[in-house]
């Protein structure tokens, strides 16, 4: 019994082995149609550098940094919130919050560099002045697109900035450290901003990844390929049955 249901399992597969080597120019096909197109959109595609500040915030919070959080939107609520203890977990939530991004679009004037086809270099106002860009919009963009925050085990916290212009991304991941400080000076805050690493432009782009992603669209192919291949098989079995 045994032996019968390995040659039924080697059949099987014989048979499904056959059934790829006869669609083999079309799993080929397709597989070198998705790599292709995959090389093709990441050379045509723009650049992007990452930029990267490392911070350690140390210090206690008299001089009141929760009467300080309490400022920005929404800062009552944020800065009551569970599990913000240490001085990190406060320096990162303003650094996230609305207020600081906004200081960072003003500083560089991100609304032109967000929408540059928008702007008139020339005339140095907007193409349609009835309806320009809303800073709302800008801040969604550097928050969720541009700037990532991130705090390590032990305290650290990495500010990284992704554009396509790199000098402009190590500039604005420096600028929060700048902003952090000021809000804390004004503040009188007694928090202390240690730069562990300042950011540099970067010289090798951090997307795309060409490489990558055309092993990526080759492995997918490969699977929308053999299952393609194994529907034709039975529409052809099942046209033969009919006839």
């Amino acid at each position: 019994m045994q032996e019968r249901m390995q040659e039924e399992d080697e059949i099987n597969l014989l048979e499904y082995w056959n059934v790829l080597w006869r669609r083999k120019v079309m799993l080929m096909a397709i597989s070198m149609v998705a790599v292709t197109v995959t090389m093709i959109l990441g050379l045509l595609s723009p650049k992007f550098y990452k930029s990267e500040t490392v911070i350690i915030a140390a210090g206690s919070e008299a001089g009141g940094l929760g009467a300080a959080l309490s400022s920005l939107p929404l800062g009552g609520m944020l800065g009551g919130a569970a599990g913000i203890q240490t001085p990190a977990d406060k320096v990162l939530l303003y650094l996230k919050s609305r207020t600081t991004a906004e200081a960072v679009i003003k500083r560089f004037e991100l609304l032109k560099v967000f929408n540059e086809k928008a702007w008139d270099r020339e005339k140095g106002a907007w193409k349609h002045p009835e309806k320009p860009p809303y800073l709302e919009d800008a801040v969604t963009t550097l928050n969720k697109s541009v700037t990532k925050f991130n705090k390590s085990k032990e305290g650290a916290i990495t500010i990284s900035v992704e554009w396509k212009d790199p000098k402009l991304a190590a500039d604005m991941a420096n600028y929060y450290v700048i902003a952090l400080s000021e809000f804390l000076n004004e503040k009188s805050v007694t928090i202390t901003i240690q730069v562990v690493d300042k950011a540099i432009p970067a010289e090798r782009k951090s997307r795309p990844k060409i490489r990558q992603n055309m092993m990526l669209a080759g492995v997918a192919s490969l699977f929308i390929g053999v299952f393609i291949a194994f529907f034709l098989e039975y529409l052809a079995k099942q046209k033969t049955i009919s006839s």
